[in-house]
This record gives C-alpha cells, sequence and structure tokens, in this order.
C-alpha cells in the first residue's frame, strides 16, 4: 500500500456527527478509530459538527496510538444540519468556546484553531474578532491559527501581514470548481500559509447525493457547479471510474501543495475515499478535461 496521500490527508467529521443526517454514533467513533489505524494523523473537528466534538473525545479515550493533530472552531455555534446557523464572535464567547472543546476532547491545547464561516463576521468586527483569535493563541489555546470557511476580501489584509497559517475553503477547489486554482491556492503557497479544501465531493454532490443534487439542486449549490458535475459524470462513465474516484483522484493532480480535507459518514465511506486517494493522481489526459470542463462552463456563465 503506498499511502503517499496520508500527510496531506485531513478526516474531518462533520458527517461523522451528523451534520448531513442521522449517524450510529457507535460507528462514527469505529470510523475515527479505522482513520488512525491506517495512519490518518490529522483530525478536523468543530462545535457546529453535531456530536462530533463529543464523539471524537470518546475515540481517542480508546487510542493509544501516535497523538493526532488536532483542528477546531470558535465563532459557530453547535448546531445539527447546514442550515439556521448562530454564531457568537464575541471574546468571551470564542473563549468559552474553545474551553468547552478542550475538555470534550481532553486536550490542554489544540494544534489548530480556526475561525468558523469568517464570512459571517460583521464588517466592523473584523479587527476585533482576529485579534480574539490571536490572543487565545498567545494564551496557549492553540499552537496555530487560521481561517475555517470561505472569507471575505476584508480579511486579505490580515493574510498578507501573515496573521493566519491556515486557510480552509470549502467548495472551491474540487472537481466541480476550480475556483482557488487562480486565487487563494497559488496566494497560499506563495506566502507559505497552509492551504485545506474542504468538502472534496461538493457537499455530495461528486458523490453518494449526485442525483438527487442534479435533479433538485439546493438552494445554496451554484448553478455553475451542478453544470460541472454533469459534465464531469459524463467523464467518469466514459473512462469507467466511479465519479467519487475520479473527483478524490483529481485532487491528486493539482500542483500545488494543500491538505484535503474528507468527510466520510461512516467506515464504509472512508474505506471508499482512502482507497480511492490510495490509488494517485488520475491519468493527466483526464486531469486536463475535468480542468478544461470547469473553465468551459465559467465562460458560458459569463456570457
Amino acid at each position: 500500500m503506498k499511502t503517499d496521500f496520508l500527510d496531506r490527508m485531513v478526516l474531518g467529521t462533520a458527517g461523522l456527527g451528523g451534520v448531513w443526517g442521522k449517524v450510529d454514533q457507535q460507528e462514527s467513533i469505529k470510523t475515527i478509530i479505522d482513520a488512525m489505524e491506517c495512519g490518518v494523523n490529522h483530525i478536523d473537528t468543530a462545535p457546529a459538527y453535531g456530536n462530533a466534538e463529543e464523539l471524537l473525545g470518546l475515540a481517542l479515550k480508546q487510542w493509544s496510538g501516535r497523538k493526532p493533530f488536532l483542528s477546531t472552531k470558535v465563532g459557530r455555534l453547535k448546531s445539527f444540519g447546514v442550515e439556521g446557523q448562530h454564531y457568537d464572535f464575541s471574546a468571551k464567547g470564542m473563549k468559552r468556546s474553545i474551553e468547552s472543546s478542550l475538555k470534550i476532547l481532553g486536550r490542554t491545547e489544540v494544534d489548530l484553531l480556526l475561525l468558523h464561516d469568517p464570512l459571517h463576521v460583521p464588517e466592523a468586527e473584523f479587527e476585533s474578532v482576529v485579534n480574539n483569535l490571536i490572543e487565545l493563541k498567545r494564551n496557549g489555546y492553540s499552537r496555530y491559527i487560521g481561517l475555517g470557511g470561505n472569507a471575505p476580501e476584508g480579511f486579505l489584509p490580515y493574510l498578507q501581514a501573515g496573521v493566519f497559517d491556515v486557510v480552509m475553503e470549502f467548495n472551491k477547489l474540487n472537481a466541480s470548481n476550480t475556483e482557488s486554482l487562480d486565487t487563494m491556492l497559488p496566494f497560499c503557497n506563495q506566502s507559505k500559509t497552509t492551504y485545506y479544501a474542504a468538502s472534496p465531493l461538493n457537499m455530495g454532490l461528486l458523490g453518494v447525493s449526485y442525483s438527487a443534487f442534479t435533479n433538485t439542486p439546493p438552494e445554496w449549490l451554484a448553478k455553475e457547479q451542478v453544470n460541472s458535475a454533469i459534465r464531469i459524470h459524463a467523464v467518469a462513465l466514459k473512462y469507467g471510474i466511479p465519479l467519487s474516484e475520479l473527483s478524490y483522484r483529481f485532487l491528486l493532480n493539482i500542483p500545488y501543495d494543500f491538505k484535503i480535507v474528507t468527510g466520510p459518514s461512516n467506515r464504509t465511506e472512508f474505506r471508499d475515499l482512502f482507497n480511492s486517494l490510495n490509488l494517485g493522481p488520475l491519468p493527466k489526459a483526464i486531469y486536463n478535461e475535468i480542468v478544461q470542463i470547469n473553465k468551459n462552463v465559467l465562460d458560458e456563465s459569463d456570457r
């Protein structure tokens, strides 16, 4: 087994925590342990990922192997589902959040603390919220800090100043949306900021939800991404490669350094993505075909 991808892979826990639907909690715990047994050493969680932090904490109590790199988030409050979110970006709220997370996870600090959904931070509060995050790092709650979600342009000066160690974006770098290839990803590589590509299957569009999302797209899903997914699905059929496998392997072709934040909901989904990544990059011609599809869809949308 090659597993060359392991240093890039992050186990995301939104699905395991119940964000996408009811889960078997013991299955979620076993999935986390299974991932660590396979060599995954970075796990990402958040209070807003349903019961993810609690289940991760229980899994870590059962784990006697290498201590994993942990990231969690502040700003978005505990919830189930992707709609009806609530936020608290106050200094007290952010401190209360990380202290609760540390207690649940059984840690005195996390490796990485992310500002969850910076797009929801009021513009007038950008500076104070960034300072709150810096203060939490200074006080030993985390080793590194970053942005955990697609950020508005108002955060760019802080990125340029080197305030953040990490930028995590979702649905910005996958087979149905390559926007970050020309924006944040090259910037992060140039500035030595670690880039995390979350939602490699575009919230299920390139996986188990393909049929549902292409037949009746949810409001949050951009039309261009649906159009790309339909054409990429045709590419997958042409080459006899499962859509989800093609989508995971596509990321391994991209000529930049970045982390891949996966989002399984159970051991079967974890094994499928693990095996897909272990197959390595796609043939270059297929990769180029997917990149061209994305360019064509964007060109068509601009007409």
